[in-house]
């Protein structure tokens, strides 16, 4: 989205998996992870020239210093921006434990009713009167969160609801113009999230 955001060509690469649990063929991105020359191989990676790199948040910060945009602009906004990329990895690791649950019905139950209500509640309070994670600056911080908090809306459709700060923030993410616009095109693909590996996130359900 910060590339679309960019107004930046590129080529998004996508690598399959085929087969189902626990008989997944990963073949596709093993066969080449180590033949890139990535320095820590890994997925997402970028390659921008001579530059290759791997680690989501060192690629969006990469972009953000690229491009000139997005960028922290203060003291006060880089400690509030370290603070909330503190809290979206902690939702994080969270997803990742239930998407990887032995019981994904009961994992899932208590994620949306345990985990997230005291995740949103923090961020809701963060937000208070801030359009941003920044206060008033667009940073590629806001890119990573709303992109999790998509995911959380993909779950449960009115988890939000209750934190109008944070349903906020959302919203006025998506409804930036070349966010929408890249959202309404053929470049967005809703799914899969996750791979088929996980135990959601793979197809949409009904």
């Amino acid at each position: 989205m910060i590339l679309e955001y960019c107004g930046v060509d590129y080529e998004d690469k996508r690598y399959q998996m085929f087969g189902d649990p626990p008989n997944v063929d990963t073949s596709q991105w093993f066969d080449v992870k180590f033949k890139l020359g990535l320095e820590f191989p890994n997925l997402p990676y970028l390659i921008d020239g001579d530059i290759k790199m791997t680690q989501q948040w060192a690629i969006m910060k990469y972009l953000a210093r690229k491009f000139g945009k997005l960028l922290l602009k203060s003291e006060e906004e880089t400690r509030r921006c370290d603070m909330a990329q503190e809290a979206e990895r902690d939702l994080w690791i969270a997803i990742v434990r239930m998407l990887f649950s032995p019981d994904i019905v009961e994992a899932k139950k208590n994620f949306l009713e345990e985990t997230v209500p005291k995740q949103l509640d923090a961020f809701e309070k963060f937000l208070s009167d801030k359009d941003w994670m920044a206060g008033a600056t667009l940073t590629y911080v806001d890119f990573e969160i709303c992109e999790r908090l998509d995911v959380l809306t993909e779950m449960k459709s009115d988890c939000l609801d209750k934190y109008p700060n944070v349903k906020k923030y959302k919203e006025r993410f998506f409804a930036l113009d070349k966010i929408a616009a890249y959202r309404s095109s053929e470049r967005f693909k809703e799914y899969p999230i996750y791979a088929q590996v996980a135990k959601w996130g793979y197809k949409k359900e009904n």
